[in-house]
């Protein structure tokens, strides 16, 4: 990690991932990434080291179409290991195709290369958020994240009252990774109302698996509740949205591959919801891929949130050469590039 990364759950110094290539006969390569949280999928990265190994021998000599088809089956049981086969392979039959990924995934030739993200800011004393949100600002980032639920109110408070200061046009986004109780939730929008107007949303305040919690919350609060590690399926979207429980969900290849998180997105839209479009501690391999589908779904033309900024988060330069160019807030692929349009190094033969 370029610094110690901390939410509710976690502090990250180094993002444990896994790096997949997939070859096929015309000699294409692409590139596929997990990165596991086991507190997410129950997965680490040796369990998908171990799962992609096992799996890869079943997938030689099979056709593109059939062994995608067999890893979309599999990808709900065991996202890290499916989803980055799924992602090299996806990688590899585009530039076999000569098309940008979102292209192959069915974005017109037309639709926008460019989208917007925010930038996550983890929990940190008020001083130093105040610090990387002033910075983040200067750099043109007009959406910023900010990590709350590490257990105390009072640091919660005074974070997000610290960089709404020091980022006073920003949009606000809360993210509690389930560190709420449905009272404590409300308790802190109650405490930050006069912020309400620039508070875009509160992504999963409660303990996933416990829907009536997020309900609460969800019936209560003056702004939208999404829900993160509680949507891993397309039926959890449509039950979720469908039943009050929140108003969107997150999107992440992490938890179900770039099939997977295609479907969900559908289902919410199906259900009246919305989407944010997020990522793990990942590099431009996987972020990438997200990107591309976040085009491929539209984004930019239609209101899907991005939170794609793990690139900005880790130091993948030894390992990833390429790939789209992050410039302040948007991203930006290049439309000529086959792929992902990246190299990524020491992808493993399995």
């Amino acid at each position: 990690m370029r610094a110690p990364y901390r939410s509710a759950q976690r502090v990250t110094t180094l993002a444990r991932n896994v790096l997949v290539s997939v070859t096929l006969e015309d000699g294409s390569t692409g590139y596929g990434e997990s990165a596991p949280a086991q507190y997410v999928t129950g997965e680490t990265q040796s369990i998908v080291v171990g799962a992609a190994r096992d799996a890869a021998p079943g997938l030689v000599g099979g056709a593109v179409a059939e062994v995608l088809s067999l890893l979309g089956e599999q990808v709900h049981r065991a996202p890290g290991t499916f989803g980055a086969l799924e992602m090299a392979l996806l990688d590899a039959a585009a530039r076999s195709a000569g098309l940008p990924l979102c292209r192959h995934l069915g974005a017109e030739e037309e639709a926008p290369v460019e989208a917007v993200t925010d930038l996550s800011l983890p929990l940190l004393p008020a001083s130093d958020a105040a610090a990387r949100a002033a910075r983040a600002a200067a750099e043109g980032f007009r959406h910023l994240k900010i990590k709350v639920g590490g257990g105390d109110f009072a640091d919660d408070i005074a974070r997000v009252r610290a960089v709404a200061e020091a980022a006073p046009e920003a949009s606000l986004r809360l993210d509690g990774n389930q560190g709420f109780s449905p009272e404590n939730a409300l308790t802190l929008l109650e405490k930050i109302s006069d912020l309400l107007p620039r508070i875009a949303l509160f992504e999963q305040p409660t303990r996933a698996g416990d829907d009536a919690a997020l309900a609460f919350v969800s019936a209560r609060a003056p702004v939208p509740v999404f829900a993160d590690e509680s949507a891993h399926t397309p039926e959890d979207a449509r039950r979720l949205i469908g039943g009050g429980a929140c108003r969107g969900v997150v999107l992440k290849v992490a938890k179900s591959g770039l099939s997977g998180a295609r479907a969900i997105a559908r289902a919410a839209e199906a259900a009246g919801g919305q989407c944010l479009f997020g990522c793990m501690m990942e590099t431009r391999v996987a972020v990438g891929a997200a990107l591309h589908l976040a085009l491929a779904l539209g984004a930019g033309e239609r209101p899907l949130l991005l939170d794609l900024d793990g690139h900005l988060l880790v130091d993948d330069g030894a390992c990833v050469e390429g790939g789209f160019l992050s410039r302040g807030d948007v991203l930006e692929i290049d439309p000529r590039a086959a792929g992902l349009g990246l190299v990524a190094r020491h992808a493993p033969v399995l």
